[in-house]
């Protein structure tokens, strides 16, 4: 029990962090939108490069949030069957589902790491702002990295404790 209570801690705790970096991005989103929408009306001022310093952030957003979703397992999911499948099928479907999910978030991760290393010998900026883009990649892959052995985990929990994680109770 203590190694649950470990793990649920664990879990918590980081899930908290990548929560705190995340509004930590969105917050400056929101600031640097503010901030170039007033100076484009007072002063007809844009500022150089943000549109890819908002491509870079939206993109470390989106991958900062794939292993919190995936461990609340809020990912888009279609239920049209669930109704007329039988409670022993439901549990092969959902194994089945897992693992293609965590098979496919692996190789997610390798083809965005694989990218990471292309952009890394190229030395790859980004036009204005000269942004290493090679980072930014290496950061995608490591998130979606993070998610598979979540998502594997997640194919052994039962869809009680499922519930119990989505409502946040650990």
């Amino acid at each position: 029990m203590n190694d649950y209570i470990l793990l649920a801690r664990l879990r918590e705790y980081s899930s908290r962090a990548l929560i705190f970096f995340a509004s930590l991005i969105l917050f400056a989103l929101m600031w640097l939108t503010v901030i170039d929408v007033f100076f484009r009306d007072a002063f007809n001022i844009s500022i150089t490069g943000l549109f890819e310093v908002t491509e870079v952030l939206m993109g470390i957003l989106v991958f900062a949030g794939v292993p919190i979703i995936t461990a609340k397992d809020g990912h888009v999911a279609v239920t049209l069957l669930d109704t007329f499948i039988k409670p022993k099928l439901r549990l092969l479907q959902k194994f089945i589902v897992s693992i293609i999910c965590t098979f496919l978030l692996g190789l997610f991760a390798w083809v965005l790491w694989d990218a990471a290393e292309t952009l890394s010998g190229y030395n790859e900026v980004t036009l204005f702002a000269r942004i290493p883009l090679a980072p930014v990649c290496y950061f995608m892959a490591i998130m979606t990295a993070l998610s598979i052995p979540i998502q594997l985990s997640m194919t052994f929990i039962s869809d009680e404790r499922l519930q119990e994680l989505k409502s946040d109770k650990i």
